[in-house]
């Protein structure tokens, strides 16, 4: 299995158990801000994860030197999410959408680094 194939795959499953999560835990008004949030995040990462998929059997794999450059540009913006993740969490309004973004942008790191990693010349 190609690290495209793993990315698309890690990710869809990701995206499911987000769902799946945010759905559960936007029943409680307690949790409700970070199930809005990780349901959120779990469609979008779906959708990415779909249209992966979708343009690999239409066009054949990426370039994995363009993959790379894709995932490290990916993983400057997941810092990004991580920041805004700890910003929202600072207040109190806010607290339980901070920690899924948080948590969204952290996963997302570790998954565009590792596999940024593996495709380094």
């Amino acid at each position: 299995m190609t690290t495209e194939e793993q990315l698309t795959r890690v990710l869809g499953a990701w995206a499911a158990g987000s769902v799946a999560v945010g759905a559960f835990c936007s029943l409680s008004p307690r949790t409700r801000g970070f199930g809005r949030q990780t349901v959120a995040w779990g469609l979008i990462d779906g959708a990415i994860a779909s249209a992966g998929v979708r343009a690999r059997r239409r066009k054949g794999p990426t370039d994995p030197a363009r993959l790379r450059r894709v995932l490290l540009v990916n993983a400057g913006l997941d810092v990004g999410y991580v920041a805004v993740g700890v910003r929202l969490l600072q207040g109190s309004r806010f607290r339980g959408d901070g920690l899924a973004v948080l948590v969204q942008g952290a996963f997302l790191l570790v998954l565009d680094t590792a596999a940024a990693h593996r495709l380094r010349s």
